[in-house]
C-alpha cells in the first residue's frame, strides 16, 4: 500500500525536473509522444476534425456537382449552336418533272447530273439567257429581272462573268434604254459538244419612235455546266443549276 502511494509521487518529480531539449536555430521543434497525446485532448483540435469528416465530403460533393453542371451547360450550348447551324442551312434538291401531251406527269427524275437534264430544257434555258442579256426595253422593272436572271446562271469567278461585266459596264442597258429598244428573236440552237452549244439570234434595234435602226445575226459558243442549286433564291431563278462557264459572241455577216 505504501508502495502505491510513492510511484504518483517518483513520477510527478519527474516530470517536473525534466528540461526540454534545446532546439537548433531555424528548426522546429518536434511534438513529444506528450503533446500529441494532450492535442488530442484539445476540444480546438477535435472540433476541427469533427467538422472536417461531417461537412468536408458534402463540399466536396458540391464542387463536383458545379463542375459537372458547367461541363453540362458548355455541352448544351454547343449542342444548341450546332442545331441552329444545321437549321440555317439551306437544303434545296430539285428535281425533273417530265409531262405528256395531256399535261400528266410522265417521269420524275432528281437533278444532280448533267445526263438528267433533258436537251430541250437546256435549250429553254439557253434561249433565255440570250433574250435576257441581249434584248433592251424601256420598262426597268423588267430590265432588272432580265439582268439578274442572266447573272443567276453566271458562277463566281467565271469567265464568263468577267466578260459579261465587262459588256454590262460598255452597254449599260439601262443608259442604252434612254435611246433605243433592242429586240431578240433566237432562230437556232445546236449542240457542239457534251458542253458547248451554239445560239443564233435575230437582233432588231428602233428607236424611241419605233423606227427602224438595224436589223443584225449574231451567234454565239456557250459552255454549259449543270450544278444543282442549294440555295432557295437560286432555286426560284434557276432551279436546275444550268450555268454558263464560258462564251465567245460575233457578228454573223
Amino acid at each position: 500500500m505504501l508502495k502505491n502511494l510513492t510511484d504518483p509521487l517518483l513520477t510527478l518529480r519527474g516530470l517536473v525536473g525534466r528540461r526540454p531539449l534545446p532546439v537548433e536555430p531555424g528548426k522546429a521543434a518536434a511534438a513529444t509522444p506528450d503533446v500529441a497525446a494532450n492535442s488530442e485532448l484539445n476540444p480546438y483540435v477535435e472540433a476541427r476534425r469533427e467538422w472536417n469528416e461531417r461537412y468536408g465530403d458534402y463540399i466536396h460533393q458540391a464542387q463536383h456537382w458545379r463542375t459537372m453542371a458547367l461541363i453540362s451547360g458548355l455541352v448544351a450550348l454547343i449542342s444548341v449552336a450546332g442545331v441552329v447551324y444545321i437549321g440555317a442551312q439551306s437544303k434545296v434538291v430539285p428535281y425533273v418533272v417530265e409531262v405528256d401531251k395531256l399535261g400528266a406527269v410522265a417521269t420524275i427524275s432528281r437533278a444532280e447530273k448533267p445526263s438528267t437534264v433533258d436537251s430541250r430544257v437546256i435549250k429553254a434555258y439557253l434561249a433565255r439567257f440570250v433574250t435576257d442579256w441581249r434584248a433592251v426595253s424601256i420598262d426597268r422593272v423588267a430590265q432588272k429581272g432580265a439582268i439578274d436572271r442572266v447573272y443567276a446562271m453566271l458562277p463566281n469567278g467565271s469567265v464568263a462573268l468577267n466578260k459579261l461585266n465587262d459588256h454590262f459596264k460598255a452597254n449599260n442597258p439601262f443608259a442604252v434604254a434612254a435611246k433605243k429598244t433592242v429586240a431578240v428573236d433566237v432562230t437556232n440552237l445546236l449542240p457542239i459538244s457534251d458542253q458547248t452549244w451554239q445560239v443564233e439570234w435575230q437582233e432588231v434595234t428602233r428607236d424611241l419612235r419605233g423606227e427602224l435602226q438595224s436589223s443584225v445575226r449574231m451567234k454565239v459558243s456557250i459552255i454549259v455546266g449543270i450544278t444543282p442549286p442549294s440555295d432557295e433564291h437560286l432555286m426560284l431563278i434557276n432551279p436546275l443549276g444550268v450555268y454558263i462557264t464560258d462564251l465567245n459572241w460575233s457578228q454573223q455577216l
